[in-house]
């Protein structure tokens, strides 16, 4: 574990010298890694310990902190036709995709909906264009609102209504190897 972290701090010190934000290259590693990570579930459950309790805060304060309140209201109309439109485009393009593999309605549906989120990589982007100066304060406070609203509101909907149960749940979680991971 120390070693993972030891090479996402000499890639982020590597990106933040680079131009680009430091919290990327541990997006990245975690998809790299991520088949290599599922055999060790107790490493697994000590990153997701450390990541949530210490690093991940600390970007999403600062993330946070630069968001006007005032220019989230004032484009109010613009948060609702960005939220619109990043919904439906995911929709579209990840439904499909859940009937291509002969998904039941309730499962593609749940699917769809917990996929559609774009939490991390949305806020990464929109605070890279805020220090860039390639966006201003009133544009990066409208899209992190959009981004968080966007992954917010179709978790909620999918718990609340499509979440699988019983034997729904077992084949949706079930893992390569054919052992189930609920």
């Amino acid at each position: 574990m120390k070693y993972i972290y030891l090479v996402l701090l000499a890639l982020a010190y590597v990106a933040v010298r680079g131009g680009s934000e430091g919290v990327l290259p541990a997006y990245l590693v975690g998809m790299v890694l991520a088949d290599t990570l599922l055999a060790n579930r107790e490493l697994i459950r000590r990153m997701r310990a450390t990541t949530f309790a210490l690093l991940t805060p600390f970007y999403f304060l600062k993330a946070g902190s630069l968001v006007d309140l005032k220019a989230v209201v004032t484009g109010l109309g613009l948060v609702v036709v960005f939220f619109l439109a990043k919904t439906v485009s995911k929709f579209l393009g990840l439904y499909p995709a859940g009937r291509l593999f002969r998904f039941t309605t309730k499962i593609n549906l749940y699917t769809t909906l917990m996929m559609s989120t774009g939490l991390t990589f949305g806020t990464i982007s929109a605070l890279y264009g805020l220090t860039h100066g390639i966006i201003n304060r009133e544009q990066y406070s409208i899209l992190v609102v959009v981004v968080i609203l966007t992954a917010i509101i179709p978790t909620l909907i999918a718990q609340g209504f499509f979440e699988p149960k019983g034997r729904e749940r077992e084949v949706l979680f079930e893992d390569k190897r054919g052992k189930q991971d609920v």
